[in-house]
């Protein structure tokens, strides 16, 4: 999804240089992206039939997209309970014939790894007491908050990968761990917000390796 972002925010500025679209024109496009995250869902979600919220991105986003262009005249006080109808629609399918339920964050923490990806979500996460061996979180118009304080590193480093499309991260981490920050932003960017603990106090501290990509986001890491 990052990758996606970036290429797609170097075509507007290629087009506009082109005076093929123009800025003031893109924001009729936002729809687009309910579309494009509906479709990828769809298709993940494809061999476990998890495909009722992607099914409802896609037709809200094509609704939206219709109504900029002028093709409907949608307006909220009108139109309000078509959401009501549509989730209802969804709920009665998933109970009956077609077994569609709305899909779910995958989360998974195992022997000491943390993997989650969202969209439009996120939250807290914390480890507690447990040794922390590597983590990959992934947020798409979301963020999360990783607590690492009551964890430890048993080897040398541990490395933490985290990508963030307009959202971001806040990782807070024990005062005797050395943060290393190798993370790419564009349009925002990776933090170390840490206090580096004193070589003649922790003499071989622990690495925690922070890694991945922030567009149009803010990855921060604090003890």
């Amino acid at each position: 999804m990052p990758a996606l972002v970036l290429i797609a925010i170097g075509a507007i500025f290629f087009l506009n240089n082109l005076h093929i679209i123009y800025f003031q024109d893109i924001w009729r496009f936002w729809p687009l992206v309910l579309i494009a995250v509906g479709l990828a869902k769809l298709v993940d979600g494809a061999s476990d039939g998890r495909a009722g919220g992607a099914i409802l991105l896609v037709v809200a986003g094509g609704l939206f997209l219709a109504n900029n262009f002028g093709y409907l005249d949608l307006n909220w006080h009108t139109f309000w309970p078509l959401i009501l109808i549509g989730i209802g629609i969804l709920m009665l399918l998933d109970r009956t014939v077609l077994k569609i339920p709305f899909p779910r964050p995958h989360r998974s923490y195992e022997n000491g790894f943390m993997r989650e990806n969202v969209v439009f979500g996120g939250g807290k996460r914390k480890m507690r007491g447990q040794e922390f061996r590597g983590g990959k979180f992934e947020a798409v118009f979301g963020g999360f908050e990783i607590d690492l304080r009551d964890s430890y590193i048993t080897g040398d480093s541990a490395t933490l990968e985290v990508d963030a499309v307009f959202g971001g991260a806040e990782i807070k981490i024990p005062c005797d761990w050395l943060a290393v920050i190798q993370g790419t932003g564009m349009f925002g960017a990776f933090e170390d917000k840490t206090t580096q603990p004193h070589p003649a106090e922790v003499p071989n501290p622990k690495r925690l390796i922070v890694r991945g990509s922030a567009v149009f986001a803010g990855v921060e890491v604090k003890n």
